[in-house]
């Protein structure tokens, strides 16, 4: 079922935001304003596409930098609305909504989903090059080592 399949998906990916908020906090007076705009980015993203799926005013914009005690915050949040609307809409059906430039767009729901999920994956393999740089270890998050 596609649903067990984003639910499972979604998982991996508040479990990896997990690992990386940890470490991020352990060497929270390291990170320069590059990772902390792109681990702020890929919360503020999750967060607005959840409420253009729910349709209602999102609190932040993708690129707001937040403070690092926030992201727990906010990550926690996503993934129990992630999960709530994953078990209580179709996913099959299309979504309108505007984008922060003010453009009208229609969707499948799945491919917002499946945006969210490469969008964390995408920024997250940024921020791990810009932690090397600092000499700080970034968390493993392959999805193949998750189950």
């Amino acid at each position: 079922m596609i649903t067990d399949f984003f639910l499972d998906k979604f998982e991996y990916d508040f479990r990896c935001n997990q690992r990386w908020i940890e470490r991020l906090k352990q060497h929270e007076d390291e990170l320069n304003t590059f990772i902390m705009k792109s681990f702020s980015h890929v919360v503020n993203v999750h967060h607005i596409w959840m409420h253009r799926l729910l349709e209602i005013p999102s609190e932040s914009h993708t690129w707001d930098i937040l403070p690092i005690d926030y992201w727990e915050k906010l990550a926690q949040e996503n993934h129990l609305k992630t999960i709530d609307f994953l078990e209580k809409q179709e996913i099959t059906n299309k979504v309108n909504y505007t984008s922060e430039e003010g453009i009208s767009y229609e969707k499948d729901m799945m491919d917002i989903l499946y945006h969210i999920l490469n969008h964390s994956n995408y920024h997250r393999a940024q921020i791990s090059r810009e932690l090397r740089t600092l000499d700080i270890q970034p968390p493993a998050f392959n999805f193949i080592s998750f189950h």
